[in-house]
């Protein structure tokens, strides 16, 4: 257990649990800079084993015109090679266009197994080139995409909840409250998304996105805990790695667990250590 000397509150930012919603800060082109970005900083491309899969990659821009706005699509890969996907495995688009009137675009991505594609994730990187330097702003023009393995689910892993920590990190204080939370489906079909809150009486509702991978479950991307130690080192959970991972019952939605890195940054007093959340399902 590592004891909490000090934990200040972070203004939280919420978001919403779906990455369809564009980003408008002043919609009038002929008054403001534009910022361009993606909605999410990762995206989940899960391919069915032996088959295929897809996903939709989402561009926010925060003004209107009355004309399309075409961006370049730049195709690029992890520095390390072990972490990089193989081509072979996906298709992208060379271009997203904002359609006129419209503050937002999508483009769908598509997988293929291809005897290629396994339970460790790959990925690759997607940056939009071609902004105008005078009238535009990169919001988060690149957003990372990983590709992994998934099998057809048995049952629907929907509905709410229970969810408890079964051992604190800190002596005393959950990384997650123990309450009901709504569990939905995500961008894909393979990814469950809810809202749980976090370091109850420091933090707040952080939206959660699991990725669920042939009996295993992981988180899809670092949750930021909105809690810090000292001001600019925040509290993060991350995805832990394979042989970490939790399990679910693919025939059986009752009850899975979800393994995650608390501290993972290392940023309060002590090392990274592994925490798991238990979902019981009540409806």
């Amino acid at each position: 257990m590592k004891n909490v000397f000090k934990l200040l509150i972070l203004a939280l930012v919420f978001t919403s649990c779906e990455d369809v919603e564009p980003i408008v800060y002043n919609g009038n082109i002929d008054q403001n800079k534009t910022f361009v970005g993606f909605s999410r900083s990762v995206y989940q491309l899960p391919v069915v084993k032996d088959n295929t899969g897809s996903a939709t990659i989402v561009l926010n821009v925060s003004t209107v015109a009355d004309y399309d706005r075409t961006y370049n699509i730049e195709l690029s890969f992890p520095e390390n090679p072990d972490t990089a996907a193989n081509p072979e495995t996906f298709s992208v688009p060379s271009s997203i266009t904002v359609p006129a009137g419209e503050y937002q675009a999508s483009v769908p991505i598509t997988g293929t197994d291809n005897n290629l594609v396994d339970e460790n994730v790959k990925s690759f990187i997607l940056t939009i080139t071609n902004l105008d330097a005078e009238n535009e702003v990169a919001d988060s023009n690149s957003t990372t995409v990983n590709v992994y393995e998934v099998c057809p689910l048995g049952d629907d892993f929907t509905g709410t909840y229970h969810i408890q920590v079964q051992a604190n990190y800190f002596t005393g204080l959950p990384g997650f409250k123990a309450e009901n939370v709504t569990v939905s489906v995500g961008a894909t079909e393979y990814e469950r998304v809810f809202t749980a809150t976090t370091y109850p009486g420091y933090g707040g509702a952080q939206e959660v996105v699991i990725s669920l991978s042939c009996g295993f479950t992981n988180l899809a991307e670092e949750v930021d805990s909105g809690v810090y130690c000292t001001a600019g080192t925040y509290l993060v959970f991350a995805p832990v790695d394979n042989e970490d991972r939790g399990t679910y019952n693919n025939v059986d939605d009752s009850y899975f667990t979800v393994n995650m890195i608390e501290n993972s940054k290392g940023t309060c007093g002590g090392p990274p250590d592994i925490t798991t959340l238990t979902f019981t399902k009540v409806d």
